[in-house]
């Protein structure tokens, strides 16, 4: 029964088990709504705190972003301290790359010049 048939049987029924009836129907649809209410709720609720999560992510990519231009002054620094003014990136990631870099054909230790 809709609602407005709930209030039309308990206005005019005149046996009370008739009437009785249409109000438990009437309290039975007030308990569905409620329900879908705070159902309602619940998923706003929820909504909200995503919205709210989501509206965090533009400051924390910016703190990464400034994270990431401090990281790279260092790593500039670091390669200054290492390598001096004429430091270049050598690639490691193409193996053809590290077979044409120059290498030294090997190393000898005099030891002889140690005891002088």
């Amino acid at each position: 029964m809709t609602p407005q048939q709930i209030a039309d049987a308990i206005r005019h029924k005149k046996f009370g088990a008739d009437v009785r009836e249409a109000m438990a129907q009437g309290l039975e649809y007030c308990m569905t709504q409620a329900q879908k209410v705070d159902k309602l709720e619940q998923d706003l609720s929820n909504l909200d705190k995503r919205v709210a999560s989501l509206e965090v992510l533009p400051n924390e990519v910016t703190d990464i972003k400034e994270r990431i231009g401090t990281i790279n002054k260092q790593i500039d620094k670091l390669n200054l301290a290492v390598f001096g003014d004429g430091a270049t990136a050598v690639s490691i990631d193409n193996q053809n790359d590290i077979n044409n870099v120059k290498k030294a054909k090997g190393i000898s230790i005099d030891y002889d010049n140690d005891k002088r």
